[in-house]
């Protein structure tokens, strides 16, 4: 028979051990993992605050570039009491100001007018006191003249009355006359003084005579208005800080009442759309989950690998990643290497990563660049399902990793 034949069953066993090399060769030359899956994490788009949603956002595979706005959110049910009371507080602060500069401006204006008045009556008072010196210097010099007149008389009556041919009451007349004479002049000297104090005084701005107090009632008028003055400068002061204060609330409030009020929803990266949940019309509370965004720009992979090759696999290292069904293959690099009892349950991704048969090392590996980070209309390909392998260096020692580490295993079973 055909196949009794020498070479046909050379040829065969040829076969056969062909194929047993080609089964065992990739375990020789690296790892490779069990099914794998494409995983990308998307961003939860929540309600920044309560209202009504204007549009509908766009479908589910649309893809957005970063900051575009897909809807808007408005309240028109705020409660604004706080901001009009601030209102209300700042205008009457205002009102109160600009009537505290008016009382301001006022008192100034009569404090000048005072004051002018004060310059007025104390120039007229130094006047009238200059005139009055010289009337004092003018009763010295003739009370001068008289007591000379005087002193002359008493000297002539004197020698006559020493001789006789006076008598002696004319002598004491003539004594007496003189000593008037000289008290005259003492009192206008004195009288003299005195003005010329008084008018000393008025240069300072005090006013000393009889029947005066120390200032005038215009100084006293203007040391009153000066007092007021610097009252309503302080109520000015305060006022003013506290409309300042009233400002900054009422603008705080503002700002508050228009964030509360109206809210525009941007994307905040270039994605696409993975979910949505309202529609044009949906009341909407703060925190509520409006939409889905997937996120392309960080594709990676996750991967189970049997957990006696965990030492073997390390982050940093280079991976080949085939896409199931085609025949290209992507670079890429582990990021992340856990055990199979670790505990991976994540949120936010958009896959769900394989489930563990067994002792598998659950393998995390990023994607480069490629076109599957820009290929919105399949969702960037998340979920589809990848093998990956890492490779090693053919060397003997390495082709006996796993009969040596087989044997490991057995020896720790027994011992």
């Amino acid at each position: 028979m055909p196949w009794n034949n020498r070479s046909i069953r050379v040829l065969v066993g040829l076969l056969l051990l062909s194929a047993a090399i080609l089964a065992i060769l990739p375990s020789f030359t690296g790892y490779t993992s069990l099914d794998g899956t494409v995983n990308a994490r998307f961003a939860l788009v929540s309600a920044p605050i309560e209202g009504v949603v204007s549009d509908t956002p766009p479908k589910v595979g649309t893809a957005l570039t970063q900051d575009t706005s897909v809807f808007f959110i408005n309240n028109d049910r705020i409660a604004r009491t706080a901001e009009a009371q601030l209102d209300a507080d700042l205008n009457a602060s205002k009102e109160k100001l600009r009537a505290l500069e008016r009382q301001a401006k006022d008192l100034a204006a009569l404090k000048t007018d005072l004051v002018d008045r004060l310059k007025e009556y104390q120039q007229a008072s130094i006047t009238s006191i200059q005139q009055e010196i010289v009337i004092r210097q003018q009763r010295i010099a003739t009370a001068q003249a008289n007591k000379a007149s005087a002193e002359a008389d008493l000297a002539r009556k004197q020698t006559l009355g020493a001789t006789g041919v006076v008598a002696g009451s004319s002598v004491e007349q003539a004594r007496a006359a003189s000593v008037g004479a000289g008290s005259e002049q003492t009192i206008a000297k004195a009288e003299l003084e005195r003005l010329q104090r008084q008018l000393d005084a008025l240069k300072r701005g005090t006013f000393v005579g009889e029947g005066r107090n120390d200032v005038p009632y215009s100084q006293q008028r203007t040391d009153e208005v000066a007092i007021q003055l610097a009252n309503v400068e302080a109520q000015i002061r305060i006022e003013q800080a506290r409309a300042q204060q009233l400002s900054l609330q009422l603008s705080m409030e503002r700002s508050r009442n228009d964030r509360l009020s109206f809210a525009a929803i941007q994307v905040p990266f270039e994605g696409v759309i993975w979910r949505n949940n309202v529609v044009a019309g949906s009341n909407v509370l703060v925190g509520n989950e409006l939409l889905r965004l997937l996120d392309c720009r960080d594709l990676f992979v996750d991967i189970l690998v049997d957990e006696v090759n965990y030492d073997q696999i390390k982050p940093g290292e280079r991976a080949d990643v085939r896409l199931l069904g085609t025949s290209q293959v992507i670079g890429g690099e582990v990021r992340s290497v856990r055990g199979s009892a670790a505990a991976v349950e994540e949120p936010v991704l958009a896959a769900i990563p394989p489930q563990s048969r067994g002792k598998n090392a659950r393998i995390r590996v990023a994607l480069e660049q490629s076109d599957m980070q820009t290929d919105y209309a399949n969702f960037c390909q998340v979920g589809r399902t990848v093998q990956v392998r890492f490779a090693r260096a053919p060397s003997w020692q390495i082709a006996l990793d796993p009969v040596v580490n087989w044997v490991k295993g057995l020896w720790f079973s027994i011992s």
